[in-house]
């Protein structure tokens, strides 16, 4: 049942008795502001208590100190860290626990919730929390990309052009506010392409042609479902490249419509790579992104880190371990 279909304050009957467990739960009162009928603090809270965890509450807010709450959980002894949010929430937490021993869970109170998508995370409040308890950890990857000798980590994808320039607006608009949707044609409108030089470890001599897009993702859906690899890519060692050489405004939203109907679209104006390792150069200089937060412009280095973070996702899911 769907989080705006459900009936937030109920509790189930927990029939298995489980010891306390302490967590920190990382929880943004703004996510999922366009949906109706979500889950308060409140509910989440005893929810999680019928389900015996001692909870510490992080408030996620703009300014707060993300990484001081989550090394004084770590000082507490804490190793189950719960997101609660939509999947900026997700990964701005998995991205700082990346290389630990902590385990990451998710409760999906988000627009999209795609990396509770991709894991078969319930989106009903007592099945996610259910999941707490009765789930299976998973090593995952986490990607890292370096531009200026800054280097930051990535869970879900990093963009480079016109996807990042028109990812605010539409984040907006999907968020309620419609008065965005002009802003968006305008920043689609007036793109401009680049010149692209793709090196990766996995092809025989470097990519180069002209284009408005490159994405980098690490998860198998981004944005609207939009699937752009396998079931297992957030776990297979390898990020998937996908650059849209010499394609049109017109391409590019196509294949997004596509994309989210039918998964990968097939175009030989998509250039799909597989690879641990990527080198891009981008002529002129174009925004980058990772994980929906702004970052440099300049010469990329993009690399993985190998099954970096541990999840808790459902005995049930259809995600197996890679060895």
């Amino acid at each position: 049942m769907a989080p705006s279909q459900q009936n937030p304050s109920s509790t189930p009957k927990i029939t298995k008795r489980y010891r306390r467990k302490k967590i920190k739960l990382f929880f943004n009162p703004n996510s999922g502001e366009a949906k109706s009928g979500l889950p308060t603090l409140e509910d989440i809270l005893r929810m999680l208590n019928e389900y015996r965890f001692e909870t510490d509450v992080f408030l996620i807010e703009p300014n707060c100190d993300l990484e001081g709450g989550i090394q004084k959980a770590f000082a507490d002894g804490i190793d189950l860290f719960v997101a609660c949010g939509g999947d900026g929430t997700a990964s701005s937490v998995g991205r700082l626990l990346a290389g630990s021993n902590a385990t990451l869970g998710i409760i999906p109170m988000g627009t999209q919730n795609n990396s509770a998508y991709a894991y078969g995370i319930p989106e009903d409040l007592a099945g996610a929390v259910r999941v707490l308890r009765e789930g299976r950890k998973l090593k995952v990857d986490v990607g890292q990309v370096t531009v200026n000798k800054k280097t930051v980590n990535f869970v879900e994808i990093l963009s480079v052009g016109l996807v990042t320039d028109l990812f605010q607006p539409a984040d907006d608009f999907q968020h309620g506010n419609i008065l965005k949707i002009g802003e968006f044609f305008r920043t689609l409108f007036a793109g401009k392409p680049a010149d692209f030089e793709i090196k990766a470890d996995s092809l025989t001599e470097p990519l180069k042609a002209t284009g408005h897009v490159l994405l980098i993702a690490n998860m198998p859906v981004v944005g609207a479902h939009f699937r752009l690899g396998k079931r297992s890519a957030m776990q297979d060692g390898k990020l998937d490249v996908m650059f849209f050489q010499d394609s049109s405004k017109l391409d590019l939203i196509a294949y997004m419509f596509q994309g989210m109907r039918e998964g990968i679209v097939k175009d030989e104006k998509i250039k799909h790579i597989l690879a641990s390792d990527v080198s891009v150069k981008v002529s002129p200089s174009m925004a980058v992104m990772y994980d929906g937060v702004p970052f440099e412009e300049g010469h990329l280095e993009v690399s993985i880190l190998k099954h970096a973070l541990t999840m808790l996702i459902p005995k049930s899911s259809r995600v197996r371990q890679t060895t």
